[in-house]
């Protein structure tokens, strides 16, 4: 009997169960894809597929297609169960290949390569706004990669997946990236080149069951990782007082004292303004409500503040964290304005005034018209007058002409003829 199917009958010996055939050094299928890296000399595939479908199909880097129960190559070995497929190949071709199938979402490949992805465990039980360390390396042989290694250009991606059952199955509701980092010795990474990377992210998501996906590789190779965490609500409480006329602004923090030992809190922030005002202030806890005043800030303008809370958790696990930021405004003061009697008494001169003035204006007026018109009913009587005089010496020139014609008409009457 072949190697090769002596190891796949040890495998079928044991109980196929995930628990029991997955193994920590195990590498979750992403997308159905993986890959071989360059010099592997023997992998071994465990592929978990949905109950009474069919086993899945290997698509080589080529193109090329592995199925089980037709002809394979002699250094392949196939094992078809009822929910697993497990595949064994020797000197596998490096390069990306694909399982095309019925694959579940928990499936696994146990890669027996020479590299490998180590993390940092965060702890199961973080809180919102929690600032993480995060920590991957590479083991090359089980030993960190010396210098000068050909895995160039490496990174590492981490993500917060949610998933709408409690088995993290199917497609992610959300898919939160934390960040991606890189071997570079920049930031917090500290040496460029050596396979470790490190970095801080701030748990910015709500509360909840999450999975934490790690993940890292280049051009050659490809590995992941993943684990669940609960993110528990922020642990204290924290609201601010806006400014009024009687107190200046003031925060409040409530601390969680089933969370977190108040004894062991320490609050640091600021609060600055558009233009570069800024007020820094800090606290350190005695007991669960704190409360920190701002009225020494005066000057106008818009504020933001920032603040994070550095303690222990009940657990003796020392934390910090980001809280959200708020904001207040400074409002100018504007004058007093002036009160009913200083109006009434103000007004009442210089309504008199304008009265007095306005009174003057309409006799002016009223005087100026009735001369107007007696200048007009004098100029119109001047006229009449005169036109009634000269109709009075018309009258009479009249009535003596007349008279003067009756008086020669009687002399002629009364004259003897001759």
């Amino acid at each position: 009997m072949s190697k090769l199917w002596s190891g796949l009958l040890l495998l079928t010996s044991l109980t196929v169960t995930a628990n029991e055939v997955f193994a920590p050094s195990d590498i979750p299928l992403l997308d159905n894809r993986f890959r071989i890296d360059y010099g592997v000399k023997e992998i071994t595939f465990i592929v978990t597929r949905k109950p009474g479908t069919p086993s899945v199909i290997l698509v080589r880097p080529d193109g090329s297609k592995l199925y089980v129960g037709k002809v394979t190559p002699p250094d392949v070995g196939w094992l078809a169960l009822k929910d697993q497929d497990l595949i064994t190949i020797r000197d596998p071709m490096p390069g990306p290949w694909q399982a095309i199938g019925e694959v579940d979402p928990e499936n696994r490949v146990r890669i027996l390569s020479n590299i490998k992805l180590e993390t940092d465990l965060l702890p199961a039980q973080l809180y919102q706004g929690e600032v993480v360390k995060l920590k991957s390396w590479l083991l090359i042989d089980d030993a960190p990669p010396k210098e000068g290694y050909y895995l160039t250009d490496l990174g590492m991606t981490v993500k917060l997946q949610r998933f709408n059952d409690a088995q993290q199955q199917g497609e992610p509701i959300l898919d939160e990236l934390l960040g991606h980092y890189r071997d570079d010795g920049k930031g917090l990474d500290e040496v460029p080149g050596d396979g470790i990377m490190t970095a801080k992210a701030v748990l910015d998501v709500p509360a909840g069951k999450y999975r934490a996906l790690y993940s890292t590789g280049n051009q050659v190779f490809s590995r992941a990782r993943h684990q669940d965490v609960l993110i528990y609500p922020l642990p204290v409480g924290y609201s601010l007082a806006v400014p009024s006329k009687e107190y200046g602004a003031r925060l409040s923090f409530l601390i969680d004292s089933d969370e977190l030992d108040p004894a062991s809190v320490i609050i640091k922030g600021k609060a600055a303004n558009t233009v570069g005002a800024s007020m820094a202030f800090s606290a350190v806890a005695t007991e669960p409500r704190v409360e920190i005043d701002l009225s020494a800030i005066k000057e106008v303008g818009q504020y933001d503040v920032t603040a994070t809370l550095f303690g222990t958790t009940r657990l003796g696990r020392e934390i910090q964290v980001t809280l959200p930021a708020k904001s207040f405004n400074i409002l100018p003061v504007l004058a007093q304005p002036p009160s009913a009697a200083s109006v009434a008494s103000a007004a009442v001169p210089i309504q008199v005034k304008f009265e007095e003035k306005e009174s003057r204006g309409w006799l002016l007026w009223l005087l100026g018209g009735v001369g107007i018109l007696v200048a007009l009913l004098g100029g119109v009587g001047f006229i009449l007058l005169k036109k009634r005089r000269a109709l009075q010496k018309a009258m009479a020139a009249q009535k003596a002409e007349n008279e003067g014609a009756k008086s020669e008409a009687k002399l002629d009457l009364n004259l003897p003829e001759q």
